[in-house]
């Protein structure tokens, strides 16, 4: 038995203009949404190494600046653990 499919069925394409559409917004979201995760995983592991120091305005002495871990030089309370995003 053999089954057959109504032409008007066979003469439809499946690329219409609608599905073009469709198609374009997807593989678009898929290239923005892969660049963003492609971006943020290299910033992740391509971080400056460099440390900057930072000067603590509220310490005003050597000795409580050594009692906190920190470095007195130029009459100041310095931090050498401060990153350039802090």
């Amino acid at each position: 038995m053999r089954f057959i499919i109504p032409t008007s069925v066979t003469n439809r394409s499946f690329w219409t203009p609608a599905r073009i559409a469709l198609s374009t917004a997807i593989l678009a979201l898929f290239i923005v949404c892969g660049s963003c995760t492609i971006n943020s995983i290299i910033s992740l592991f391509m971080k400056p190494a460099s440390v900057f120091p930072t000067s603590i305005p509220w310490i005003h002495n050597e000795s409580e600046c050594k009692h906190t871990n920190r470095t007195w030089e130029d009459g100041k309370c310095w931090d050498y653990e401060h990153g350039m995003t802090f």
